[in-house]
């Protein structure tokens, strides 16, 4: 599975620069939620640290991000529900050329002495545009993603700080993507 962290951010140790570059560019002294406050240098030193927990914080699979928005599509929905109506009975629907926005806010907490003294925000955003996606659909649910070319860009901040900014170059994702029935979103005919 292809995740955000796979897209979006570059080898450990240039990540931890980038890190330290962005801090200290900004300026940043970062407070931790009505906290002590942290100064640039004390970040500087956390950096490699922080550099090896964002992967985790970003192991967002590409198609949950891509099912998620798409389980809020009329269009999709619709036929999500038709196909819920009709058991075992796949469907197939061709999707025109898109794009998908995607925000998420992960952060880091903050420990003193095994207490939670802060939290330490991220936001990574990510914008994805996609050509021939066929989805099959059966009994309400989002099942495979079939072949897709996918063109985007994406960017994660610390605070403000710009730690990764990347324009991701045009790739054809041939074949299938399975997606979990937890990516899902049941049909309203489903639940209803």
């Amino acid at each position: 599975m292809v995740t955000l962290s796979d897209l979006l951010l570059p080898p450990e140790t240039e990540l931890a620069s980038s890190i330290v570059s962005a801090l200290d560019d900004q300026g940043v002294a970062l407070s931790s939620g009505g906290g002590p406050s942290f100064s640039a240098a004390t970040w500087r030193l956390m950096a490699g640290s922080l550099a090896k927990q964002l992967p985790a914080l970003l192991d967002i699979g590409v198609t949950d991000v891509f099912v998620g928005a798409w389980n809020k599509w009329l269009d999709v929905r619709q036929q999500m529900d038709k196909s819920a109506k009709s058991p075992g009975k796949d469907v197939f629907l061709q999707l025109a050329e898109h794009t998908i926005k995607s925000k998420h806010e992960p952060y880091v907490a903050l420990m003193k002495n095994g207490r939670e003294i802060g939290r330490l925000p991220f936001t990574v955003e990510i914008e994805l545009g996609l050509q021939g996606v066929v989805l099959r659909i059966l009994d309400g649910t989002i099942r495979e993603i079939q072949t897709a070319r996918v063109k985007g860009k994406g960017a994660v901040r610390c605070a403000g700080a710009i730690l990764v900014r990347k324009e991701l170059q045009p790739q054809q994702f041939a074949g299938t993507w399975q997606v979990s029935s937890t990516e899902n979103v049941p049909s309203m005919a489903a639940s209803g």
